[in-house]
Order: C-alpha cells, then structure tokens, then sequence
C-alpha cells in the first residue's frame, strides 16, 4: 500500500514516480501543491499524453467514459480535475463518490486521471482508496520555525526567474508576505521587471513589494509612523469590518507604543540628532523604506502633540472598558483623531523642554 509522497521528496526526482492510471497531488500548501502538480504533467507530457484541465460541473460520467475508451482519432491524454469545495459545494470526490469509486476500480488503461487536491480528506471514500492504491504527493505547509527550508524553495524560485536573492532579501520578502510562499512566488514574478543585474536585495523588497491579506494591524501602524493618513484610513476602514472588542484593545496598547517611539524620535531630533539618532533612540523596528517618513512626522511633533496623541488612546481605551461602544465607530475615529494630531501640523514646531 504505497503512501503519499512528501513534496519536498517528489520534487527531488520527479522522475522516478511510477506510471499509473491515477495521481493525485494534494494538500494545503498552495505554492508546493502547483510545484508539485507542473513537475508530474511534465513528466506525462514527456510520456506523450496530452494534459487537458477538465472542469466538472453536474455530470462526470463524460469524463470517465473518456478515461476508459482510448481515442480513434486523438492520441492518450491526462485529465486533470479540479477538487476543491467552495462555500456549500462539495468537492468532486465527495459529489461523485460511488462513480469515482466504481472507476478506481477498473481505471482506464492508458488515459490518466489526475487530481488537483486543493481540499482532499483522506478519512473520505474516494482520496483514500487514491491514496492507498494509486501515487500521490502531499504538499504539507512548512512548520513556522522552518526558516531554512522556506529560504531554500523562494530562493530556488527566485533563480528560476532569473534571480539571486541574499540572505536580507530573504527575511524582508518573509516578513512582507508573512511566510506565505504563493504570495513570495507572487512578489518574485513582479520584482524580474525591476531588478536588472540579477541581484535581489532588502532594498528591493522594501522598494517594490507591499503589504497584502486580511489582517492589516502593522501595516495601521506603519502608515501612521510614516505620515500617510490616507492610507491609515484606507487599513482601519478593512479592519473595522471584523473588529471585537479584544483585537481593538490589543491595536490600542501597539498604537500606545508606537506614538511613544514617536516621541523618543522627536526629542532626539529637537535636541539636534541626526536623523539616524533619531530612528535608533525611538528603540522602533522599521523597514527602510518607512524611515524617511518615520522621520518627517517625528520631525513636526512637539511634546503638546505626542501628549494629546497618548490621550486619545487612554480616552479609547476607558470608553472600552467602561462603556459599551461599537468596536468599528472607535477604532475608525481612534485613528482618524490620531492622524490629526500626528500628521496636520505646521512645520515649524516648539523645542520640547
């Protein structure tokens, strides 16, 4: 009973898998899983089958008659379903349990069933018996703390495309796509129509890449240290949609810090820091294409400004937790009161004292 390959395995050497009538290349990671599947059609290609993507709609008998019945006119091809469940629909596997499970079978004899598992349960009837009698490669997600190995498949990626990532280039495009190797995959492909030698550095991530995804709470932070009101608005307007009451109290303590590391920049600077001082004292983590900003709007703050900044967060933060606010209206208005007293200031400033 052959069990499913790991897709780090497969990817070794593809060529070895077995001839068979059956494949399946499944799991959760996304950026493996389209490895993984490109690497097996080009190996049925290279056997001479013709790769068709088949969508299956409300009828897969077509389908497997097809599979069964070698073409007259036409040479062997491999069909390559789709299984995925979207909202209430299920998978195929699922909706078309007792005719897949009657093909595995007896399988065609020289037509290739391949399966693009992108949900595939195994505990189910039909990814079970695939798994169990036919060659499959499972495409699990990467541990978090797998670094090395994350390392490893963007900077193959990367010389695929043309490129050579160093080592800070790595961890900044890890840190703007949050892990995600499909989004570093994404990123790769729109950096080779900016760097030219080749070399890919942090610089060029910071230049080219930008946040993306749901969760949008450093992304607030970021524009509000480097002056960009509009696109704060633009992060607080997505996460008021699914703001509780416990994520805006966490976002109040981070934007508490972020307006004291304002403050620790704006002293550094009145005092006649430079503007490296000025970044190193406010003990801030900053990508490199924020600092600019971070220092223009630590540079038009007094001490009045970052204490009325701290009382609009400890104002927020009581309505919290002595009223009952509606969590959306407070985190909006927190932030666009911020952005006021933060950003629309004149130039010329008071010393703090």
């Amino acid at each position: 009973m052959p069990k499913p390959i790991p897709a780090a395995d497969f990817l070794k050497t593809p060529d070895k898998i077995e001839p068979s009538p059956v494949y399946a290349v499944f799991g959760p990671e996304q950026y493996l899983r389209r490895k993984c599947l490109r690497a097996l059609l080009q190996q049925l290609e290279s056997r001479g089958l013709e790769i068709r993507r088949v969508e299956v709609t409300d009828n897969i008998a077509t389908l497997l008659d097809d599979l069964r019945s070698p073409s007259l006119f036409g040479g062997d091809f491999a069909a390559v379903v789709l299984n995925q469940r979207v909202g209430p629909r299920h998978e195929v596997t699922t909706r078309f349990k007792d005719e897949l499970s009657a093909y595995l079978e007896k399988p065609g004899k020289r037509n290739v069933l391949v399966f693009d598992g992108a949900t595939f349960q195994r505990n189910l009837t039909v990814p079970k018996r695939v798994c169990a009698n036919f060659p499959s490669v499972i495409c699990d997600e990467l541990k978090p703390w797998d670094r090395r190995g994350w390392n490893r498949l963007v900077a193959d990626a990367a010389v695929e495309l043309g490129m050579k990532p160093d080592e800070h280039a790595l961890t900044a495009l890890h840190e703007y796509t949050g892990g995600s190797l499909a989004r570093a995959e994404s990123e790769l492909h729109k950096l080779t129509l900016l760097v030219e030698n080749g070399r890919l550095t942090a610089n060029d991530i910071a230049h080219a890449c930008g946040y993306e995804g749901a969760d949008v709470t450093f992304p607030l932070c970021d524009a509000i240290l480097a002056g960009d009101t509009r696109q704060a608005l633009a992060h607080a307007a997505k996460m008021a949609g699914k703001a509780e009451l416990g994520s805006v109290l966490s976002l109040l303590a981070l934007l508490r810090l972020q307006v004291v590391a304002l403050g620790r920049a704006a002293m550094a600077l009145r005092h006649g820091g430079s503007a490296s001082d000025a970044v190193s004292s406010a003990k801030v983590r900053l990508r490199d294409n924020l600092k600019g900003g971070f220092v223009r709007t630590a540079r038009n703050l007094d001490r009045g400004d970052i204490q009325e900044a701290v009382g609009v967060l400890l104002k927020a933060d009581e309505t919290m937790k002595t009223a009952s606010p509606d969590p959306a209206n407070l985190l909006v208005s927190v932030v666009t009161r911020l952005c006021e007293t933060l950003h629309n200031r004149e130039t010329e400033r008071a010393v703090i004292r």
